[in-house]
């Protein structure tokens, strides 16, 4: 009996390191921004890491993986592996909108990847150069209808919120104002800001330095609600366009096969993060509204995006040319 005894606890020694290894997080977890530093993407994963840092006490490194809207990022954490070490922080772009513009995208939004929260949503920002001749919406719209054809907004690429949501005001106003795409919404500012283009729409985060700074104005947010931490600038529906809403959304995902049991402990994790008080004044202060639905809501709400998505790219003949 000892023998057969002895026999079996030496069956199981392998499986013990595993186990004493289950714990999560046990060593560095990676996050992935699809955007460059100084982006919306980035500000809200960088605020969720340190806290998420302090909570654990295991490294959450951020690395910028910007291109092509959130494509490049999201193709790295479709294929990396499903340990629970690589997140990043998806956007509706690459996550509901692309899929109805890109046929040659290299993941399938609905298969690879797992979902486990929105971490935060908040407003677009129709922004101008300081220096240009139009003092509010009105007047920019006014502008355009005088000159069609002839003014450009930017975006962060092709294809992104930003894009459709120009492309929205575009029908709805009845005018031509251009699109002009960079990698990235910091080259597009840089240009706003040195009167190379008109305007752009920017995530708020990302823009909100450069209002408080004065070098650039803005018009008008995307929003059905003023964004509390600029309550002065007003919402396209308040401007005469009540069919134009759109709210930019941030989440956290990473590959499709990531345990069950480790989604859950960081689930947990992000909860605790999201509420803290670091991470929502922080979020506040860039017009962020913090999230932290479950994974199961975060997956249904990615598949419903994508759904409204794809009417709106059919409705506005928007393309990636």
């Amino acid at each position: 009996m000892r023998r057969r005894t002895l026999l079996s606890a030496l069956a199981l020694a392998p499986a013990m390191p595993a186990l004493a290894q289950a714990a999560w997080p046990s060593r560095p977890v990676r996050m992935i921004s699809s955007a460059p530093p100084g982006g919306a993407s980035d500000i809200l994963t960088r605020t969720l890491a340190q806290a998420l840092q302090e909570q654990t006490g295991q490294p959450f490194p951020v690395e910028n993986r910007a291109g092509a809207g959130g494509v490049v990022a999201s193709d790295h954490v479709a294929k990396s592996p499903p340990d629970g070490y690589t997140w990043m922080t998806t956007n509706v772009g690459s996550q509901a909108i692309f899929p109805s513009l890109r046929r040659d995208l290299p993941y399938d939004t609905r298969r690879d990847f797992r979902n486990i929260t929105i971490i935060g949503t908040l407003p677009l920002v129709l922004i101008v150069g300081k220096d240009q001749p139009f003092a509010d919406l009105a007047g920019y719209i006014a502008a355009a209808r005088a000159r069609p054809g002839a003014m450009n907004f930017g975006s962060g690429g092709n294809g992104t919120l930003h894009h459709l949501t120009g492309a929205l005001l575009n029908r709805a106003a009845g005018i031509e104002i251009a699109h002009v795409p960079y990698r990235g919404a910091q080259a597009a500012t840089a240009d706003v800001i040195g009167g190379r283009i008109e305007g752009m729409w920017d995530s708020l985060p990302s823009a909100a330095v450069h209002i408080r700074s004065g070098a650039v104005r803005p018009l008008a947010v995307s929003t059905a609600q003023r964004s509390a931490a600029f309550p002065d600038i007003p919402t396209l529906a308040e401007q005469g366009f009540p069919s134009i809403v759109t709210t930019n959304w941030f989440g956290l995902a990473g590959p499709a096969a990531v345990p069950d049991a480790v989604v859950a402990a960081f689930y947990a994790q992000l909860q605790r993060a999201l509420a803290s008080e670091a991470v929502r004044t922080r979020y506040a202060s860039i017009g962020v509204d913090p999230g932290g639905n479950s994974p199961e809501e975060a997956q249904r709400y990615v598949l419903a995006e994508m759904d409204r998505w794809a009417e709106v790219v059919r409705a506005t003949g928007v393309t990636l040319d």
